[in-house]
């Protein structure tokens, strides 16, 4: 997101929902959050305007999800199923809210790499967004298999990884769901779907 809130506006087809919106929000930040992601739609096609149920976005057609970090914003779509998406900067703040959001198990796998436990969260984030469900307990209910994750290091600077396997236990019942995740410009993402 390094456009201005004025150059975003001329690549953005903005419909009076978005303009109440967007001119709605007070802060500089946001508005640029919000003008970004419609620039994105734009730039790959899709015409629908962004509604909101609560915070959750959804369109007319198709599935959404959209996140953003400190500096890039991110969307996913798919015409068919519900789809997630979650993006954060790298950062040392991860290690504030291991304890509460990651179970023991996920945290020694992590091994106090920041890559992992981001992209810990990131997963969690993932399948909150898919369960669309506000009781989730992130440390009990969402299961991270951290086995297929790549092995990041200092010199690798993006890099991409498939089929990471997440399961969300609520109520006894057992949700399965299929993530990638992908690191660039210091953020790691993560994106997929239910099973």
């Amino acid at each position: 997101m390094e456009e201005t809130e004025e150059q975003l506006r001329t690549m953005c087809d903005l419909c009076d929902e978005d303009l109440s919106r967007i001119d709605g929000c007070k802060a500089n930040k946001r508005r640029i959050e919000l003008l970004s992601v419609r620039a994105l739609l734009k730039a790959v096609g899709i015409n629908q305007t962004i509604h909101y149920d609560d915070r959750k976005p959804y369109l007319d057609s198709g599935y959404i999800s959209i996140s953003h970090s400190a500096d890039i914003a991110a969307i996913i779509y798919n015409s068919d199923h519900p789809v997630g998406i979650d993006i954060e900067k790298i950062s040392p703040r991860i290690q504030r809210i291991a304890t509460r959001a990651f179970s023991d198990l996920e945290i020694a796998a992590a091994n106090g790499d920041l890559e992992k436990l981001t992209i810990l969260w990131n997963c969690k984030e993932c399948i909150f967004k898919l369960a669309n469900d506000e009781g989730i307990d992130f440390r009990e209910m969402i299961k991270v298999n951290l086995l297929p994750f790549v092995q990041p290091t200092e010199l690798v600077e993006c890099w991409q990884s498939d089929g990471i396997e997440v399961s969300l236990t609520k109520s006894g019942q057992t949700r399965h769901f299929s993530l990638s995740t992908i690191k660039i410009e210091g953020n790691t993402a993560v994106f997929g779907k239910e099973i």
